[in-house]
């Protein structure tokens, strides 16, 4: 697997909790690192790398310039699937949809996690 260009590492409440609610919807979740204690995790769509998600309390440590910081963003995250019609179905019910819509002839569907990430589905394309 290629490393991306960049990484996320979104801080959440409860790792375990996110991690169960995207394999849910498809993802793969592996440990980050090698340390038992540390509870980093890496999600993969397919065999592509997504995103880390790290319990807020770690996260602080590791970087305590992000002590007062609360869990969500503002902004969004796109995942592009091969089958967007398929991948919708499958997870509309395990998601709060907040929007959806075409936008210059592109379906999206707007969903949030359990922390308030707000994620964009998309048919993958070339850019």
């Amino acid at each position: 697997m290629k490393a991306p260009a960049i990484a996320p590492c979104l801080g959440v409440k409860d790792t375990q909790a996110s991690v169960d609610f995207y394999e849910k919807l498809g993802f793969t979740a592996t440990p980050a690192g090698n340390d038992p204690n540390d509870d980093i995790r890496s999600l993969l769509f397919g065999d592509e790398f997504v995103l880390m998600v790290y319990r807020d309390a770690h996260l602080r440590d590791w970087l305590p310039v992000l002590k007062d910081r609360t869990p969500g963003a503002f902004g969004m995250f796109y995942l592009a699937v091969d089958d967007f019609d398929a991948y919708v179905k499958k997870i509309r019910p395990l998601v709060e949809v907040i929007k959806e819509v075409a936008h210059e002839g592109v379906q999206i569907l707007y969903f949030t996690d359990p922390d308030g990430y707000v994620i964009g589905v998309v048919q993958k394309r070339e850019w």
